[in-house]
């Protein structure tokens, strides 16, 4: 038996992934620790039989051996941080890290597992919203990952020991997602042009406004309003990099009155002005790995 602070970090893949349905996506089992951090879209994975919905934030951590099923939901796809590793072993080189439907499934390849009761009792689903230093670490993780460097494999060890050891902190606290906060968000992340009102949400998932604020504010970080806004803008974003409307359109279909407004509110969020963003200067701003 280990505490935590004796795990050693060896990552074997870090990288973004959209997942869309595929049967590559379906029957999974790992042969290494899994972290998938979702960013984008909505849906539920499934984690020895146990479904988690899947929103933007939701970390999901499969243990070795878990069978595991990505499912988004109809017409939609999920964005994930992904990390592979392994906790308390070197991997050997070209070892598998998960076994596909169709594959045989070889416990052999399973990675070193050492009792430590600290990562025992971290949850399988959480909501890092509340905790933006924790998703931009595991984003630096990935990021020194697809880096190349004399030292490229020990910083990202040192990264992912440093996101571990803070999520710990956290995590041990943390009670699993509020189905009702989380059913909330996936349609204000859906429908994000709707203005429902405060009064709305709490008739939705029957709480009174004093518990609804404080139980959002507890998974998001965040107030409803700001929240609705910060959809509303990644929606904008999205329209202006893959559409072809005008920014008046695309204000007027957000439910905006006023382009001025509008373009406020979006520069507000991005710090640039919608017509900027579309002629690429704020595309740098955005993470993306491949």
């Amino acid at each position: 038996m280990k505490p935590l602070i004796e795990v050693q970090p060896h990552i074997r893949a870090a990288h973004m992934y959209n997942y869309r349905g595929a049967p590559e996506e379906q029957r999974r089992r790992g042969y290494s620790y899994a972290f998938h951090l979702f960013t984008e879209g909505h849906g539920h994975m499934i984690v020895n039989e146990q479904v988690y919905p899947v929103a933007s934030g939701s970390l999901i951590f499969v243990r070795p051996g878990e069978g595991h099923y990505f499912v988004p939901a109809p017409g939609a796809t999920m964005d994930a941080c992904n990390i592979y590793c392994d906790l308390w072993c070197v991997p050997q080189p070209k070892q598998p890290t998960f076994a596909y439907q169709w594959d045989d499934y070889d416990p052999r390849w399973l990675t070193e597992q050492i009792p430590c009761p600290e990562l025992d009792g971290l949850p399988t689903s959480m909501s890092l919203r509340p905790y933006p230093h924790l998703i931009e670490l595991i984003k630096q993780t990935l990021a020194a990952f697809n880096r190349s460097g004399k030292y490229r494999a020990q910083a990202v060890s040192a990264c992912f020991y440093c996101w571990i050891l803070q999520w710990h902190e956290v995590g041990s606290l943390t009670e699993t997602a509020d189905y009702r906060i989380t059913r909330i968000l996936e349609q204000m992340e859906a429908c994000p042009e709707q203005r429902f009102s405060v009064d709305y949400w709490c008739s939705e998932c029957g709480l009174e406004k004093s518990q609804f604020y404080r139980l959002f504010k507890q998974e998001t970080g965040m107030s409803p309003k700001a929240y609705a806004l910060q959809a509303r803008m990644k929606k904008a974003a999205v329209l202006l990099m893959e559409s072809r409307q005008s920014i008046t359109e695309i204000a007027l279909m957000l439910g905006y009155d006023s382009i001025h407004y509008f373009s406020n509110q979006f520069s507000s969020v991005y710090g640039i002005s919608p017509s900027s963003y579309r002629m690429g200067k704020g595309y740098q701003k955005l993470d993306r790995w491949s």
